[in-house]
C-alpha cells in the first residue's frame, strides 16, 4: 500500500465511529486520530530515501488540511516523532538513528504549525462569537428569571467538573460546559407566575414548565453558530428508562452532553434555592442520584458526579 492509497482506510475509521461521534455530540474522532498516528509511525519507519520523506511529508500536510477539525490530530502528531525509533526498531529490525529522528521531527513540527496557523487564529475568532451569542442568550433568561441564571451557570461550572473527572478533552469539555450554560435558555419563554410559583406547580403548570425544553432547542437553532448545543439543550431531562421528556428517548439515543447536564442540573435544583422549598444538603442530593443510577441517570456521570462532590 502506498502513503496515498491510507486515504480510503482512514475513511473507514473515520464512518466506523461515526455513530458514536454523533452521540458524544462533541469532541475529536479519536479512532482517526489514531489511524493518522499509527500510519505515520509505519511510514516514518521504512524511510529510505529523500524521496520517501517528501512523500511522507506531503501527505501528512493532506492529512492536516483533511482532519482540521480534528484538534487532538495536532497534538498527536507533534509527539509521534518521540516514537519513531522504538517503532522502527520493531517494524524493520533497523535502528533509526538520533540525528534521523530529530531531523523528521523539526519537519513534522514545520508541516504541523503551516496547516495549523491560520486555523488557530480563525478558530479563537469564531469561538469568541460563540461565547458572545451563548451569553446573549443567558441575558435574556437572566431578565426574565436571575434565578435560572444562576442554576444555569453552576450547572455549566458542574458540567466541566464531571467532564474532566470523566476524562475528557478540553474541547468536550467546553463543549460540555457551553450545554450547561444554555440548557434552560427555554425558559425565557416561559410565563413569569409559574416560574416564580411560591408553592408546587399543577399538573397542566407543569405541563408548561416542560415545554422550555423543545423551546430552548429552537432559541438555540435559530441562532448561527449554536445549532451543534441544540440536541443536549432539548434532551436534558430525557431518562435512561425512556420516560423522559420531550421524546421519551431510548437510552441509546441520549447525546453524551444531555446525560451530563442532567446530572448536573438536577444536582444543583436539589442543593440550589427554590421559591417553594429549602435547599437540600448536598449529601442527600448525591444519595438522590445514586438511587437514580441507572434508570434516570447515566450511572458514569452519577460515579464522576458524586466523586466531584465528594472532592
Amino acid at each position: 500500500m502506498t502513503v496515498y492509497e491510507l486515504g480510503p482506510a482512514l475513511a473507514a475509521h473515520e464512518r466506523a465511529v461515526s455513530d458514536r461521534v454523533q452521540r458524544r455530540a462533541s469532541g475529536p474522532q479519536t479512532l482517526v486520530t489514531r489511524a493518522v498516528a499509527d500510519a505515520f509511525v509505519a511510514r516514518a519507519a521504512r524511510l529510505r530515501t529523500d524521496a520517501d520523506r517528501a512523500e511522507l511529508l506531503e501527505w501528512l500536510a493532506q492529512i492536516c488540511a483533511s482532519y482540521a477539525d480534528v484538534a487532538a490530530l495536532r497534538t498527536t502528531l507533534e509527539a509521534i516523532p518521540e516514537a519513531l525509533a522504538s517503532a522502527a526498531f520493531e517494524l524493520t529490525g533497523r535502528a533509526l538513528p538520533a540525528a534521523e529522528v530529530d531531523a523528521l521531527a523539526h519537519d513534522v513540527a514545520l508541516v504541523v504549525e503551516r496547516s495549523w496557523r491560520p486555523l488557530v487564529r480563525a478558530e479563537r475568532e469564531h469561538l469568541d462569537e460563540v461565547d458572545a451569542r451563548i451569553d446573549a442568550l443567558v441575558m435574556r433568561l437572566e431578565a426574565r428569571d436571575p434565578l435560572s441564571s444562576e442554576h444555569s451557570r453552576a450547572v455549566a461550572a458542574w458540567c466541566s467538573r464531571i467532564g474532566r473527572r470523566l476524562g475528557l478533552d478540553a474541547h468536550e469539555v467546553t463543549f460540555a460546559t457551553r450545554c450547561g450554560l444554555l440548557h434552560d435558555v427555554g425558559k425565557a419563554l416561559t410565563p413569569v407566575e409559574i416560574l416564580h410559583a411560591p408553592r408546587g406547580l399543577t399538573d397542566q403548570e407543569w405541563k408548561i414548565m416542560r415545554a422550555h425544553a423543545a423551546a430552548g432547542e429552537r432559541l438555540v437553532r435559530g441562532v448561527p453558530g449554536l445549532r451543534t448545543f441544540a440536541p443536549a439543550v432539548r434532551s436534558h431531562h430525557e431518562r435512561l428508562d425512556g420516560r423522559g421528556y420531550p421524546d421519551g428517548l431510548p437510552a441509546s439515543a441520549i447525546p453524551l452532553t444531555a446525560r451530563i447536564v442532567a446530572v448536573a442540573d438536577c444536582f444543583n435544583a436539589m442543593i440550589g434555592r427554590r421559591p417553594y422549598r429549602l435547599p437540600m444538603q448536598p449529601s442527600r442530593a448525591l444519595e438522590e442520584l445514586v438511587r437514580n443510577r441507572g434508570t434516570q441517570f447515566d450511572p458514569e456521570i452519577v460515579d464522576a458526579m458524586v466523586a466531584v462532590a465528594e472532592r
